[in-house]
């Protein structure tokens, strides 16, 4: 790395030098990959400046040092989004950064705690009680089905899908997802399912049409509702599809298995034990249930519970990505789904 020293130019404030000199101190700890910073005429690298993995990135305002120190991750791509800084390598930069982890956990930390407590408060507003629950998807699914009509497959699968080979495409890899699913439930024409989160529908047509079973689906978004709906009519399936727009924790009856696909990042961490409780409570005794989740890695999983991402800022408001311990314990100790 070039030392930077206090090169910047005397008028900037002191506290800017200072959150300038520190940030490059915690990008000297970059091992993996390579960080080109451009301050006008000056460059400075971070890094190993011959490794595969390479990203350019330019400084366009110097307040944007403080805001980084300050705020980390999330003020990082604020700062992005009102141009303070850019870069022609967004993938790259993410990637080198991801690698070095322990240079974004020290940015985490540090004077970013001060800013903590504001960040919390702001999202704890957004807790998935059953009426902001409702307002928290509609501000994310009810952008109009047009919207995710551009960037989905052709069945509308808002989810991970399951590549086996590289030449499958996005469509088989989403069948091949619903598939694998279908058979950890070991479903059957006689079964009862209850799907929570219906998304666009493809999970209850595919489950209906290919093994018969009976479905009742819920969701809270309004355009999916819509959506969903005249989708099971379109193919015919009103007699084993139930499409219903409620809370989770308004269901009733019993239901032979479960499925629930990347619903549960929406339920939020406060609202986790009553996710499972629900869960319970509708799926009968020596029933299956199979949930697909993006998690958080157990060893992030205290920290990030403690802050806010850009995604739940920006994206998902009221989210939080659950971890597999937590829903191991969640699973196996008070609900006993697991037989000990």
């Amino acid at each position: 790395m070039t030392d930077p020293a206090f090169a910047l130019e005397p008028d900037i404030p002191r506290n800017v030098r200072i959150a300038r000199w520190l940030l490059f101190r915690l990008l000297s700890g970059i091992r993996e990959g390579s960080i080109t910073l451009r301050e006008g005429a000056q460059t400075f690298h971070f890094g190993d400046a011959s490794a595969p993995l390479l990203a350019d990135v330019d400084i366009l305002s110097s307040g944007v040092y403080w805001r980084l120190l300050t705020g980390g991750s999330l003020a990082a791509a604020e700062a992005w989004m009102d141009g303070e800084w850019e870069t022609q390598q967004l993938t790259p930069l993410l990637q080198i950064l991801a690698l070095n982890g322990h240079v974004l956990k020290r940015l985490e930390s540090g004077f970013r705690l001060l800013g903590r407590p504001v960040e919390r408060l702001r999202h704890r507003a957004r807790r998935n009680h059953q009426q902001q629950a409702r307002e928290n998807i509609a501000a994310h699914y009810d952008l109009g089905n047009e919207f995710y009509a551009h960037f989905l497959d052709e069945e509308l699968l808002y989810s991970s899908a399951l590549f086996s080979a590289d030449e499958q495409d996005l469509a088989q890899a989403q069948r091949a997802k619903m598939a694998r699913l279908c058979e950890q439930l070991a479903l059957t024409s006689e079964d009862r399912l209850l799907e929570i989160g219906t998304g666009w529908g493809a999970m209850a047509e595919y489950a209906a049409r290919h093994y018969g079973c009976s479905v009742t689906t819920t969701t809270l978004s309004q355009e999916q509702y819509n959506w969903a709906k005249a989708r099971i009519a379109r193919a015919g399936l009103q007699d084993r599809v139930q499409v219903l727009l409620c809370d989770y924790r308004d269901l009733t009856g019993e239901f032979d298995k479960l499925v629930s696909v990347e619903m549960i990042e929406a339920v939020g961490q406060r609202y986790l034990p009553a996710f499972f409780r629900t869960c319970q409570a509708r799926l009968r005794p020596g029933g299956r249930m199979a949930i697909q989740a993006i998690t958080i890695q157990d060893q992030r999983y205290r920290d990030y519970s403690k802050s806010v991402d850009f995604i739940q800022r920006y994206i998902f408001p009221g989210g939080f990505l659950p971890s597999v311990t937590a829903m191991s314990m969640l699973m196996t100790r008070p609900y006993r789904f697991c037989r000990p």
